[in-house]
């Protein structure tokens, strides 16, 4: 079987529109989705929508949660905080449903095990699997955790990666090329389609091809200035309202330092 692994779409457009353009050349046998699908980005339907058509089998992210209302933002920062108000707004019936259909943890074949953030100290959408500890007690979580995988892809980090455990050893398996071994447990995480945060701005995601044992970690350039453009207008509208609503009940003369 031949994958493609996504993540962190962030509602996107631009990027995924790039990325299924690029998937459909790999002639992959599935997609599979690593969760956020939604926030930041403008157009949290449209992708979702074309995930669905895709086929794509998903699992649910920390933004796909806290838009269906699922869990708080406290831990948020202030952009994704203002982000969620319009994803929010602009969420429609079906990609309500659809997000909420989908499951913390899933099988997607007998080895390989789909997760958003991290399997310890329990299945998680918020924990980073941001250092070699966390890193190890998660992979250690997915060979002792009864889930009967030996490869676990992750995503949330938003930087693409592969780490593996042989015997006591573990550590990073480095390259743009990972050849899998068929001994050893893996954590594989492709990066971010919609929201990279590894200074190279192009959208990434991974070929996973489990009849030749490896890897390989791409990148796709997409339409940067446009996704940016929208989001700038979602920004000002969001401004517009709050003003507007200011301007309603604050008494005349103290909005916008108009002078009295």
């Amino acid at each position: 079987m031949k994958y493609a692994v996504v993540s962190d779409v962030h509602a996107n457009l631009e990027a995924l529109s790039a990325v299924i353009a690029a998937i459909d050349v790999e002639r992959v046998d599935a997609i599979l989705c690593l969760g956020d699908v939604v926030g930041y980005g403008a157009n949290p339907n449209e992708c979702a929508r074309m995930l669905v058509s895709a086929g794509a089998k998903s699992v649910v992210g920390n933004h796909d949660r806290a838009a269906l209302g699922l869990r708080d933002t406290v831990h948020f920062g202030w952009k994704a905080e203002q982000a969620m108000q319009w994803t929010r707004r602009l969420l429609g019936g079906a990609t309500r449903d659809w997000l909420a259909s989908l499951p913390l943890v899933r099988k997607a074949s007998p080895e390989l095990l789909l997760f958003h953030a991290a399997l310890h100290p329990t299945p998680n959408d918020e924990l980073h699997l941001s250092s070699l500890s966390r890193l190890e007690k998660s992979l250690r979580a997915l060979q002792e955790g009864g889930y009967g995988a030996r490869i676990g892809l992750f995503g949330h980090t938003h930087h693409a990666g592969a780490w593996r455990a042989r015997g006591g050893a573990f550590g990073p398996a480095p390259g743009d090329l990972v050849k899998l071994d068929d001994g050893a447990h893996y954590l594989i995480n492709p990066g971010s389609v919609g929201q990279s945060r590894d200074g190279d701005p192009r959208a990434a995601f991974a070929i996973l091809d489990m009849d030749h044992g490896a890897v390989w970690f791409r990148r796709v350039e997409y339409d940067t200035t446009l996704a940016m453009a929208k989001v700038a207008a979602l920004e000002a509208r969001q401004r517009s309202g709050i003003a507007a609503w200011l301007s309603a009940r604050l008494p005349r003369g103290l909005f916008a330092g108009q002078r009295r």
